[in-house]
């Protein structure tokens, strides 16, 4: 029993290979699979085969088949570019004498064949071959492009006179030379694109293409150039201090930009450190207060428009220091005389010193010292001392600005009846 099942499957799937090889060969009995039709000579043909061309379609007209009694309709062919034909349509009105094919793409050569359909499935010979080429939609006629807004281009285009056109597609050229999409606009009557977050001072170029509601877009429009604005320009003329208690003054000119509307500071303790932001103003100068005597250090000034563009932060720096303390004076004596303590030291030949100060310490140096100022001789009487206790002395210099030098060494001194 299981044998004969195989072979009956068997002869069942010869016969079936048979007939689909018989079906194949063309114009003459009908696929099993709908490949290809029964060619029936004596059905009507289609002689005159008009056309109107779209962007994606294309219609088709033909003269009326006048003897409809064989006839329930006709079969639309396109034929591929190896020969063979492609069934598109299959219009089932003995009447009709127009169709259309869709989808198909702009600036494109197509052809096609229109055969009448028998009542039993056979169908005509195939009508001459049509050739067509599709058609295309004219190009936006005028693009513009901003060159002056900060990290933005403003990209405006004349609207499109074709009413089936339903958005606009914006394009950008990459630096390989290739214009990509980068933004659409929905209406026809919508006609500007703002690109934004661009880099400052670079050129950009821009080309707009419609697209009509079924999808068809129009040939490329003109390339417009745009332009970020530019960063300012460097300042000139910065100076720094050195001559300055605790502080450095910065100066420059002002930009020559004129919508420049602050300048910010940068500031490092070395060449090779990293610039850090210390500051901001609307002036062309700033005050760098420092809590420390000759220190150096090394300053940019960067200026900065009302779009809030900074400019380059420049490679060179100014350096400033604050003013260095005054010279050291040198004790030359110290000594108890009458209970007293006498200290002298040597004059300091400095136009900078305009008075001395000494510090006086009862035990350790961590002690809170006593400050005798405004002496204006190189000599200190200290009358107030103990009988028994150890105090130690050093003498500083000070300038006009209260700037005090480096302590001098100490005296100790002893005061024993």
């Amino acid at each position: 029993m299981r044998l004969r099942t195989r072979i009956t499957s068997l002869a069942v799937l010869m016969l079936f290979s048979l007939l689909a090889g018989c079906a194949s060969m063309q114009n003459n009995v009908l696929s099993l699979f709908g490949r290809d039709d029964k060619l029936d000579a004596s059905l009507p043909i289609v002689k005159d085969v008009k056309t109107i061309n779209d962007v994606r379609s294309v219609g088709f007209e033909w003269e009326k088949i006048n003897d409809t009694s064989l006839i329930e309709g006709f079969v639309l062919y396109r034929v591929e570019k190896d020969g063979s034909a492609k069934k598109i349509a299959t219009i089932r009105n003995p009447l009709a004498t127009h169709y259309y094919d869709n989808g198909l793409l702009p600036q494109t050569k197509y052809a096609y064949q229109v055969s009448t359909l028998g009542k039993n499935g056979s169908v005509s010979p195939r009508s001459p071959i049509v050739h067509i080429k599709t058609s295309f939609i004219d190009p936006v006629e005028s693009v513009f492009a901003s060159d002056n807004y900060a990290k933005e281009v403003k990209i405006i285009w004349s609207p499109h006179p074709n009413p089936s056109i339903s958005k606009y597609i914006i394009q950008r050229q990459d630096s390989k030379g290739v214009f990509l999409n980068i933004g659409v606009v929905k209406n026809r009557l919508y006609v500007e694109y703002f690109d934004k977050n661009l880099e400052d001072g670079k050129d950009y170029k821009y080309r707009v293409i419609a697209e009509s509601f079924e999808g068809a877009k129009s040939l490329p429009g003109p390339i417009a150039v745009g332009r970020t604005k530019s960063q300012p320009p460097a300042i000139s003329g910065l100076s720094a201090s050195s001559d300055l208690p605790r502080e450095i003054r910065l100066k420059w000119d002002k930009s020559p930009q004129e919508d420049v509307s602050k300048y910010k500071i940068y500031a490092a303790n070395s060449l090779k450190d990293h610039f850090k932001v210390i500051g901001e103003t609307k002036n062309t100068e700033y005050v760098d207060k420092v809590d420390s005597d000759g220190l150096e250090r090394f300053y940019k000034v960067v200026p900065i428009d009302n779009a809030n563009i900074e400019g380059e932060l420049p490679l060179g720096a100014v350096k400033g220091s604050t003013l260095v303390p005054p010279p050291t004076p040198v004790i030359i004596k110290g000594v108890i005389q009458n209970a007293q303590a006498i200290i002298q030291w040597q004059k300091v030949n400095d136009t900078r010193v305009k008075s001395y100060a000494v510090y006086r310490y009862e035990g350790n140096f961590s002690s809170r010292p006593l400050r005798f100022a405004n002496i204006l001789k190189n000599e200190f009487v200290d009358k107030e001392m103990t009988n028994g206790k150890k105090y130690r002395y050093q003498v500083v210099s000070v300038d006009g600005n209260g700037l005090e030098s480096r302590p001098s060494k100490e005296v100790e001194l002893l005061l024993n009846r």
